[in-house]
């Protein structure tokens, strides 16, 4: 079920960039032209994959707010995305208008994975420490 709605997802994404590119009139649509300080970066735009840094040229998208980033969807817990600002921007986006828009890459994925290892760690003591807490009121009834 995820993944058909991802598909989905996708092929309206794309379906949009080819309207965007065969429309005589391109004031109804924005783009954003994506930088970053690294090489074979991947990027996304509102969860969807648009491809490899460096890109051909901007991307074409509905005028409005979206989020751009290289951190795979799949990854991005509440707190990572509050946690590194500089790998994922939410930009807004005019009609008729090229956003450029850099992100930083050197170290933010080896972060992103490092902040994941530690949430999942602080869960399972989480979880323990309640346990301990249950195993300890059932001792002492």
């Amino acid at each position: 079920m995820k993944s058909t709605f991802a598909y989905t997802l996708i092929t309206i994404f794309w379906l949009s960039v080819l309207i965007a590119q065969n429309d005589s009139d391109l004031e109804s649509y924005g783009f954003i032209d994506i930088k970053t300080d690294s090489m074979d970066v991947p990027f996304f735009i509102d969860g969807i994959f648009v491809g490899n840094h460096p890109l051909v040229g901007p991307i074409a998208v509905i005028p409005g707010f979206h989020e751009v980033g290289y951190i795979p969807p799949e990854i991005q817990h509440r707190k990572v995305r509050e946690n590194l600002t500089d790998g994922l921007k939410r930009v807004y986006v005019a009609a008729s208008d090229t956003l450029e828009v850099f992100l930083f890459y050197d170290h933010y994925l080896a972060q992103v994975q490092a902040m994941e290892k530690e949430f999942k760690l602080q869960s399972i003591m989480g979880v323990s420490l309640f346990g301990v807490l249950l195993f300890l009121l059932f001792i002492i009834t």
